[in-house]
């Protein structure tokens, strides 16, 4: 799937399912995975791109591939007024913009962290 058939595909299906914010996408060698904010993902996506496949997943499906790839690195905390914060230690050569005592719980987080963890290469 190329250019615009791949736009239209991402934007139909993300307003069926607008509680879905993140893209997971792979390419036709199924050689590596990539994650991203689907809005930013519609901003970014090369149109000559040749894209096998892609799903949209929610922020909850999020959080757990970060569970599964942080290894224990990553904890989801209540602070008790139902907002969410990340305690998160980075690996030790992580290019993270800042390191920090607790990250929001936000899709931006998210993502970075997943970057800090696979080294901006995921394979699955």
């Amino acid at each position: 799937m190329q250019g615009y058939e791949l736009a239209k595909s991402v934007r139909t299906e993300r307003s069926k399912y607008p509680d879905k914010i993140f893209i997971k996408w792979w390419r036709n060698e199924e050689d590596w995975i990539d994650f991203d904010l689907v809005a930013r993902f519609l901003d970014t996506v090369d149109f000559g791109t040749d894209i096998s496949g892609f799903s949209l997943i929610d922020q909850e499906e999020m959080w757990q591939v970060i569970e599964e790839r942080a290894k224990g690195r990553a904890t989801r905390v209540d602070r008790g007024d139902g907002n969410y914060v990340i305690l998160y230690s980075p690996p030790e050569k992580a290019e993270m913009v800042e390191r920090l005592p607790e990250y929001p719980y936000t899709p931006e987080t998210l993502v970075k962290i997943l970057d800090a963890e696979t080294d901006f290469n995921y394979v699955d």
